[in-house]
């Protein structure tokens, strides 16, 4: 049996190439200079550049980035700017072409999902809509394709809230995950 340095009888061009070769891990990688960034900020930047799923909904997310702001008038008209920046709402910086904030308790939302089942827009299988009218501002995209250039028209709205749920393993309830509209009343 021959080896490869038998078989071949000048070894120093094989071997060369092989050490040129670039490296590749064989696990995760992070640069050592991640660890020195606060936690929330470092997991908002791997979250940002990540390319599997997104974080699971959970109760203070869908605080944060659903429910609008109590003690804040829905009528200003810089609204959905102003919100949309302060609550970091963007998939990867790019803006989002509609948002809608929900004037109403978390615990309402949730209801939501044991509401009426309706067909759902964008192709999605199905939707629960709220029982009860509820008040909501939708932002809709004006200007701008990459975060802080986004620029949104704010519209006050009272409807019915169309939601999609998903099941939380925590809590074990379904909880509401987006807003996809809200329907006037009839």
């Amino acid at each position: 049996m021959k080896s490869l340095a038998t078989k071949y009888p000048q070894p120093l061009p094989l071997l060369l190439l092989l050490l040129l070769l670039p490296l590749k891990l064989q696990a995760d990688y992070w640069d050592d200079t991640e660890y020195e960034l606060e936690p929330e900020f470092r997991d908002y930047l791997r979250e940002l550049h990540a390319t599997g799923p997104t974080k699971q909904p959970t109760k203070e997310r869908i605080k944060e980035k659903i429910i609008a702001v109590y003690d804040r008038p829905l009528h200003d008209d810089d609204y959905c700017d102003s919100e949309m920046k302060t609550k970091s709402i963007h998939h990867r910086l790019l803006c989002y072409k509609e948002h809608y904030f929900i004037k109403a308790a978390y615990t309402e939302l949730k209801s939501v999902c044991h509401g009426k089942r309706v067909k759902c827009k964008d192709g999605i299988q199905f939707c629960r809509r709220s029982t009860d009218l509820m008040s909501g501002v939708r932002c809709t995209l004006v200007s701008g394709e990459r975060m802080p250039f986004c620029s949104y028209e704010s519209k006050v709205m009272q409807g019915y809230v169309v939601v999609t749920c998903q099941w939380d393993s925590d809590s074990k309830q379904f909880i509401p995950n987006n807003v996809l509209e809200i329907l006037p009343p009839k």
